[in-house]
């Protein structure tokens, strides 16, 4: 199995088991819900995605995109436990999830600008050599 192959699984399982622990513990401990085999369901479905996503990022060698995704991943947790350690209004549980999706989506968007500024910037410096 070669290197980059190898390292596809690597951080397809590790983002995926560390999203979906997050997610168990954020709402089994944070905000105090009971977790039903329906939400375990979900955590893993959300989970499995965000490993799909950064994994498949890395594999086409968009490693900046890559790695903004993943920032905007680590942010949204902290923000999503942060909702769900806020006031007792009832609404820290959507609130938190979707400050979670809000910064996934912050990430994904803000790396795709990211990486396509280097390409163009490569490609007219490569342009300009010749």
């Amino acid at each position: 199995m070669n290197k980059k192959r190898k390292n596809f699984w690597l951080i397809f399982f590790s983002v995926s088991v560390l999203s979906f622990v997050l997610l168990f513990f954020g709402v089994k401990y944070l905000l105090g819900n009971p977790v039903t085999a329906q939400n375990i369901a979900a955590y893993m479905i959300l989970s499995l995605v965000f490993g799909a996503i950064t994994s498949t990022l890395y594999l086409m060698q968009l490693k900046i995109m890559c790695s903004v995704f993943a920032l905007g991943l680590i942010i949204g947790y902290f923000d999503m436990f942060r909702a769900f350690l806020g006031g007792r209004s009832g609404w820290e549980d959507l609130a938190g999830l979707l400050s979670l999706f809000t910064w996934m989506a912050i990430g994904l968007c803000t790396g795709t600008v990211l990486q396509a500024v280097w390409y163009f910037y490569h490609k007219f410096q490569s342009g300009k050599k010749e």
